[in-house]
């Protein structure tokens, strides 16, 4: 069978939900420190507003692996090859750089350099996603590629479970995190596939039925009858209020004290990312057609192509910046201070995955398949490093 069309603008995702995931990390101090300033909303509304990076690829992820392999046969041969691109292009890079990071905490706590003592531990640490605090989300995707030929299998011989798969991933999601909270307390538990069912399972119906819905999801002049525009009314209007509702609660929350339920976390977090991804993929068809275009939605869309480097490469640049924080002066020096992390935390890690990607025949090794990505969108004269395939987060 053929394959389905490329989607390009899907890049343009993912350098939205990049840009988001920085933006977390380069405010995070900022919502802690900076409290008695007038400005605190906008660090508490850029520190939560942005928490989309996570589901966003999640649900990317998912969409694209049903997206493609749905229409296909499922065969031993089919499967061998997505997991020995997995393990090259994502399970390596995460133990790499699980390692890099855990070298890094184990001689800033001024630790002895056991190598029995850090072995079981940096063990115990890439086996639950905890080296550092953002490789939870690879260790997320590890799981769902697990399970993606099992949910596939029963996907496409049963073809109503394909169609209601969404309303399933919700509801398994919730119940995890129902008797997660009244019985099983499971620790992390936002390290755990179970708690993303909702997004993924949303991404595995997108992907089946893209073809079908698209001009529902899609906003143009072409598909803009009654109907889809109310319909795109209602989606806006819902995000809206479900982002501002949960961007409220943790303004409260940190400035006042305010103590809000689990389950109006959980509510208002769940309704929010799961809206986040549609939006986002109407904004990336509304821009697709001025990518060769505009340079501005170029860089965007490279900024997607490279986004897993980016992704795992980001946290040192932060590490490095935090160690010459302001001295004294006004407020307006420290608001610079946060400005300046985030500049240098995408800007960095941008240039030097994409140097690196470009110019080495090893960067599979730490990047995933950012070259191969970089060559298949780009088509670079120079041969690829290595034969293309989805990024993590693709």
């Amino acid at each position: 069978m053929e394959r389905r069309a490329k989607l390009s603008e899907l890049d343009l995702v993912r350098a939205i939900a990049i840009f988001g995931v920085i933006m977390v990390h380069s405010v995070s101090f900022a919502t802690l420190d900076m409290k008695e300033t007038s400005i605190y909303g906008l660090y508490n509304f850029l520190n939560i507003f942005f928490k989309i990076g996570t589901t966003t690829f999640i649900m990317l992820s998912s969409f694209v692996l049903f997206y493609n392999y749905y229409p296909q046969p499922l065969t031993v041969q089919r499967f061998a090859k997505f997991y020995r691109k997995r393990f090259a292009y994502i399970v390596i890079p995460y133990i790499l750089f699980s390692a890099l990071y855990f070298v890094i905490r184990w001689y800033e706590n001024d630790k002895a350099w056991d190598l029995s003592a850090m072995f079981p531990q940096l063990w115990d640490e890439i086996l639950h996603g905890k080296a550092y605090t953002h490789l939870y989300f690879v260790f997320i995707n590890i799981q769902l590629y697990l399970l993606f030929p099992i949910l596939l299998f029963l996907l496409q011989r049963a073809k109503w479970l394909a169609a209601v798969s969404f309303l399933l991933g919700v509801a398994l999601q919730w119940a995890f995190f129902h008797y997660n909270r009244e019985y099983w307390q499971v620790a992390n538990r936002g390290s755990w596939s179970p708690s993303y069912f909702g997004q993924y399972f949303l991404g595995a119906w997108l992907g089946i039925y893209f073809d079908r819905i698209k001009s529902w999801l899609i906003i143009s002049k072409a598909n803009a009858k009654l109907s889809r525009i109310i319909a795109w009314v209602i989606l806006w209007g819902t995000w809206i209020a479900f982002g501002a509702s949960y961007v409220t609660i943790w303004y409260n929350a940190r400035l006042h004290g305010t103590r809000y339920s689990q389950l109006t976390y959980d509510l208002l977090w769940d309704g929010y990312t799961m809206l986040m991804p549609l939006i986002l993929m109407q904004v990336a068809f509304l821009l697709g057609s001025r990518m060769n275009s505009s340079f501005l939605v170029g860089r965007m869309r490279h900024l997607g192509v490279v986004s897993f480097g980016v992704y795992l490469f980001h946290p040192l640049v932060l590490m490095v910046y935090r160690k010459f924080p302001v001295e004294g002066g006004g407020t307006m020096i420290h608001h610079l201070w946060y400005a300046g992390g985030f500049v240098c935390a995408l800007g960095i890690s941008w240039v030097v995955v994409t140097v690196i990607s470009r110019l080495t025949n090893w960067s599979w090794l730490i990047f995933g398949n950012v070259p191969g990505q970089l060559q298949a969108t780009y088509g670079d004269k120079e041969k690829a490093k290595q034969p293309a395939a989805p990024s993590a987060s693709a």
